[in-house]
This record gives C-alpha cells, sequence and structure tokens, in this order.
C-alpha cells in the first residue's frame, strides 16, 4: 500500500506576494532640469503584472496535488506582463514555505503558456532546487511585452506519510532598466 500525503500548494491569495516591484508599481515620475546638452533624461511608467488577466496578486490555479506520493510534480505556467512603457528586469525572489512536505521546485522561461506542458523539462531552466532558497537571476521584459515562466513543484524524496500540508508563496522583485 503506498502511503499518500496530502498538500495543497497555496500558492494562491499570495502567490505574487507582492510582486514587489511587480505588484502595481505604476512608477510615474517627472522631471526638468538643464542638463547642460550633454545628457538625456527619460522618464517613464513602470506597470508590472502577471497572469492572463493582468493582475498583481493572484492565485495559480491548479499548483495544487493530493494524495500525491514522494516525486509526484505539478507544472504550471506564470505569464509575467510588462504593461508599462519601460523596459524592466524581475526575478523570483523568494519562495516561502509553511508546512512540512519539502518541495522542490524549478522555473524555466518558456516561448508561450501553451510551451509549459504538464511534464517534461521544458524552456530554458532558471532555477532548480529547494523551493526554500529559491531564487533567480533578473530576468529582461520590455515595454508592453510578456515572457512566460513554467513552475514546477515536485514532493521531494524525503517526505513521510506524517508530514502535514504544505503551501509556497512566491514573491517577485522588479525594477526599471535605464536605455542609453
Amino acid at each position: 500500500m503506498k502511503a499518500q500525503f496530502k498538500w495543497a500548494l497555496a500558492a494562491a491569495a499570495v502567490l505574487l506576494v507582492g510582486f514587489v516591484s511587480l505588484q502595481q508599481t505604476g512608477a510615474l515620475w517627472r522631471s526638468d532640469a538643464n542638463n547642460g546638452g550633454g545628457g538625456k533624461v527619460t522618464a517613464g511608467t513602470l506597470n508590472i503584472s502577471a497572469g492572463s488577466e493582468g493582475v498583481k496578486e493572484f492565485t495559480l490555479d491548479g499548483l495544487t496535488l493530493d494524495d500525491a506520493d514522494p516525486g509526484d510534480s505539478v507544472q504550471k505556467p506564470l505569464p509575467v506582463i510588462n504593461s508599462g512603457n519601460v523596459s524592466m528586469s524581475y526575478k523570483l525572489n523568494k519562495v516561502t514555505t509553511t508546512g512540512e512536505v519539502p518541495l522542490m521546485l524549478r522555473a524555466a522561461v518558456v516561448p508561450s503558456e501553451a510551451a509549459c506542458t504538464p511534464t517534461g523539462d521544458v524552456g530554458t531552466q532558471i532555477y532548480s532546487g529547494a523551493a526554500a532558497t529559491a531564487y533567480t537571476d533578473a530576468q529582461t521584459v520590455e515595454a508592453g511585452d510578456t515572457e512566460v515562466l513554467c513552475l514546477r513543484l515536485t514532493i521531494g524524496s524525503n517526505a513521510t506519510a506524517d508530514n502535514a500540508p504544505s503551501t509556497a508563496a512566491f514573491t517577485f522583485r522588479a525594477e526599471s532598466i535605464a536605455r542609453s
């Protein structure tokens, strides 16, 4: 009889717990100055969102496993949208896990949501390891563009039937990129 684990990945109400700057940054600024004719001052709007509807904080539906065993996984796309008019740099800043089930994370950049298939090592991997220590290097998304992350969570091989349900909340950080 196989041991079964019950856990729910509440990438839910706090999946983008902030999207730190990726939360409605809506950064608007304006400045006038005489630079002596040698430089260029640029102003713009940094407005970042996620998911197909462009919200700042949302539940990544389907990123859950019930009655699962060690090694079982679930994989879902996460669109990161730059709806502003300046280029941005964003990164997965941290993952906060609760509960006892050890979770492993693989994050990859894929060309579209459809390319994030339910299984398989798809896309260009930007992180693979323990979910609790996850972070990525900065990724660039031009103004008006979308980049799709494919997130896979796997129950660690050292999980036991006694482990309590676990959750994971992902926090992203973004900032505008100065272009010359």
